[in-house]
């Protein structure tokens, strides 16, 4: 690669600290003992006091390369007491998590450094991460991801600064080396007289990134030599039109997106917008549930789109604990329950006037004036009938096979199994939506819609109103 080697390694980190807003800051190190985290901790140190940073180490042992990782371990502390640096040492059992989650190795290690390291920030109350990634990990990560047939975030590589959430914490991630290649750090640590550590599983060709470093890389030279500027370039550019496209979706998202205590509520006319911009604000809604967008891919944001076009009464599981059901005219993206729906059992009398609690529902029942809207009973939760009705007996039960009703406008009956599916109530959902009767047949089934011969007649006079809230069973 065509870059000045003797660039000053120490001018561009305290102008990436200058322009990130961290001076006066205190600063958790991540550090291997490798070139590049050495090269960076050598730094920070020499700037502490320009600058009034605060550091603090922090290493990881991995425990997967024996003795090796043990005295990359003692290295690090070694380094810690020279530089007079607080030092953090944690102990991770990869092996472990790789077969509790069923990830790769490379993906169970890197797991394990960011679980460490939120643990170590809740611990230490720091303002930033720092981590030695270097330009040549940028184009490396670009080609990986690209790779794998990521969308334009993927292919945006790192950014400078950003924010990651590991098991509920929060914190910025700070790279100031990714302008700095990693010949670069090598000769600073040659300068400096640094004796970096040796990752002896940089030398797997099993591990894909490393394929990607010592064969892909290299193999690809051979068209543009210059390729790995060429994809931090490709990069940059993606991260313009996504910064663009995601700032557009933020514009539009409180018209699109409800964001409730338990789950996320995303109209289904959200598909009428562009698709980049579809897709970017279900990523923005999905961002704000559980660990963010943790293995989330572009095919479960397709599976989710697909739902909105008319997936009736069907539900897509998703990574992280989440499903996404269609419901009347939305798409709701929640936390599965660990408990099933609330199934209505029996039959009750509904108290008129006055509240009835079932499982999972509270009936309210009152006489109001009838309007115009009233006579189409748009909300489906809220419905206003033949006071007339009130004259006999009215109980609510839950949905039974073979059950029948003649909706609204129709002069024939139908099954409400087809009308659950007509108005997308998912079949996890429908033994738990409140059927309302009389000896004449179903009134009213909640979600849904009235019977035809239930409705009001007369403009002016007193309906029965009955209105069906769900309540939370925990």
């Amino acid at each position: 690669m065509s870059r000045d080697t003797v660039l000053d390694i120490k001018s561009v980190v305290n102008r990436s600290i200058l322009e990130s807003n961290l001076t006066k800051s205190r600063l958790l190190v991540a550090v291997s003992g490798g070139q590049d985290s050495l090269a960076l901790v050598h730094v920070l140190n020499s700037l502490k006091k320009d600058l009034s940073i605060d550091l603090i180490i922090a290493h990881l042992n991995h425990n997967l390369r024996g003795t090796e990782s043990d005295m990359d371990s003692e290295f690090v502390l070694e380094l810690s007491n020279k530089l007079q640096i607080s030092c953090v040492i944690g102990n991770a059992d990869v092996q472990s998590l790789k077969e509790n989650r069923k990830l790769s190795l490379e993906e169970a290690a890197r797991q394990a450094r960011y679980i460490f390291l939120a643990n170590t920030v809740a611990d230490n109350s720091v303002d930033a991460v720092v981590i030695g990634h270097t330009f040549t990990d940028q184009s490396e990560t670009i080609l990986f991801n690209a790779l794998r047939g990521s969308g334009l975030k993927g292919i945006s590589g790192m950014r400078e600064m950003s924010i990651l959430s590991i098991d509920g914490v929060r914190f910025p991630i700070f790279r100031p080396l990714l302008k700095i290649t990693r010949d670069q750090t090598l000769q600073y640590c040659l300068n400096n007289d640094l004796q970096p550590r040796h990752d002896s599983s940089n030398d797997l060709e099993s591990i894909t990134r490393n394929k990607i470093r010592n064969q892909l890389i290299p193999s690809l030279k051979d068209f543009n030599f210059n390729v790995e500027e060429s994809l931090v370039r490709l990069a940059s550019n993606a991260a313009e039109a996504h910064d663009f496209i995601n700032l557009s979706a933020s514009k539009l998202i409180d018209q699109y997106v409800m964001f409730e205590a338990d789950k996320i509520v995303i109209k289904n006319n959200v598909t009428s917008l562009h698709p980049a911009l579809i897709s970017n604000l279900i990523m923005q809604a999905l961002n704000e549930l559980g660990d963010g967008l943790k293995n989330i891919r572009r095919t479960h944001v397709r599976e989710i789109i697909k739902l909105m076009h008319g997936g009736t009464g069907k539900e897509v599981n998703l990574p992280n604990g989440i499903e996404a059901y269609s419901f009347n005219d939305t798409t709701i993206l929640s936390f599965k329950k660990d408990l099933p729906s609330v199934n209505i059992d029996g039959e009750y009398i509904i108290k008129i006037p006055g509240i009835t609690n079932i499982p999972g529902w509270a009936i309210n029942s009152s006489f109001e004036k009838a309007v115009d809207s009233d006579f189409v009973n748009n909300d489906c939760k809220t419905v206003k009938v033949d006071k007339r009705l009130a004259g006999n007996r009215v109980w609510v039960r839950g949905w039974q096979y073979g059950d029948r009703m003649q909706p609204l406008g129709m002069l024939g009956t139908k099954k409400v199994q087809d009308i659950f599916v007509d108005h997308k109530i998912p079949k996890n959902r429908r033994q738990s939506m409140p059927v309302i009767c009389s000896d004449q047949g179903i009134i009213w089934v909640a979600g849904c819609g009235i019977s035809d011969w239930a409705k009001v007649t007369d403009k002016g006079t007193d309906a029965l109103k009955i209105a069906a809230t769900e309540i939370q069973i925990k």
